[in-house]
């Protein structure tokens, strides 16, 4: 009877300690219950056919043995169910899974503002903000409404504001090759191979003027003299950067008080130019005046040929008739007897 007991209180045991551990796999936990039960029924039989006299005892045992073997069976289910349970709460549910599609669908993009721009585009932004001008108006996202990568319309075109219908200026080909339109009235001409046309739009007057005064210097591009839009030092070459002046003293001033930089050879003046100036280029006229020793060697060159190079002025304009009619008569031309102004005959 104690070798019954004793075989039966083993199982049981066994049974109880192993369920547990095995518990996390279903099919293992199944398998240790099935196998528990089935040692449960034979052991009644066994215990028979080692010792016939314990029958009494026997149904007591048996039922013992095989509430414990349901037991065993239901804590084996218990913690395969709870298995299960486990790995699905590590699974997401059916339906709710994060795709790329919806996750695009949650990401919307957020507009750009100027205080974005600035965060990369700080010396843009202080250089628009200094020499913008109508431009420092539009703003960033008024011109630039697109970025990379997400768009591609990031430089618009200049015709979008300024129409060609308007000006002609606005009509001309290849903007950014003058304007940058960060600062578009600071112009720099000379990385530009030919601008007179894009310039006579603006100044059409400067070309009649060229036009009707040809010259070497209508022959040249506008940017051969003007490095820069506007007249401010540094912006234009001066007269001196390409000629050589008329005295060692000349300046810049003193070269436009006769030459005018589109028509160079139309020479006009002032009453103000010493004989120096003409004398550099005709300065035979000018020693030969000198040694006459008449008051003419006295006068400036202007007083003569007033207003416009190359003016006579008639001697009566300031002799008027000082000899005999008759003399006047018969010589109606001063010079046949005086025959030169430079050096007048006594």
């Amino acid at each position: 009877m104690k070798r019954v007991l004793l075989t039966l209180v083993f199982f049981g045991l066994a049974t109880m300690t192993a369920v547990p551990v095995m518990a996390a796999d279903q099919g293992h936990g199944a398998a240790v219950a099935a196998k528990t039960a089935r040692a449960a029924d034979a052991a009644p039989d066994q215990a028979k056919a080692d010792q016939a006299p314990a029958t009494d005892q026997a149904p007591a045992a048996r039922q013992k043995t095989a509430d414990k073997a349901t037991a065993a069976g239901k804590a084996a289910a218990t913690g395969a169910g709870r298995g299960e349970t486990a790995a699905a709460a590590a699974k997401p549910a059916a339906g709710t899974a994060a795709t790329p599609a919806r996750a695009a669908e949650e990401l919307k993009p957020v507009p750009l503002t100027n205080s974005d721009c600035v965060k990369c585009h700080f010396d843009i932004a202080k250089d628009l903000d200094a020499h913008g001008g109508a431009h420092l108006e539009v703003n960033c996202t008024g011109c630039h409404q697109e970025h990379p990568p997400s768009g591609t319309n990031a430089i618009p075109s200049c015709s979008e504001c300024h129409d060609p219908g308007e000006n002609k200026h606005f009509a001309t080909k290849g903007c950014t090759s003058c304007h940058n339109p960060h600062h578009p009235l600071e112009l720099n001409f000379t990385t530009v191979a030919a601008t007179k046309p894009a310039c006579l739009t603006c100044h059409p007057d400067k070309g009649k003027e060229m036009a009707a005064h040809p010259s070497a210097h209508a022959e040249q591009d506008c940017n051969s003299c003007h490095n820069q839009h506007g007249l401010g030092p540094g912006q234009y070459q001066t007269c001196l950067d390409c000629h050589e002046g008329h005295t060692p003293d000349m300046t810049i001033k003193d070269c436009l008080k006769c030459h005018k930089p589109h028509s160079p050879t139309d020479i006009t003046y002032g009453d103000d130019i010493p004989v120096a100036f003409c004398a550099a280029c005709h300065d035979d006229i000018a020693a030969t005046l000198a040694k006459s020793g008449t008051k003419h060697s006295e006068m400036r060159c202007v007083e003569c040929h007033d207003g416009r190079h190359g003016k006579i002025t008639p001697c009566v304009d300031c002799h008027d008739q000082p000899h005999d009619p008759y003399i006047h008569k018969k010589f109606p031309e001063c010079l046949t007897c005086h025959r030169d102004p430079h050096n007048l005959a006594r």
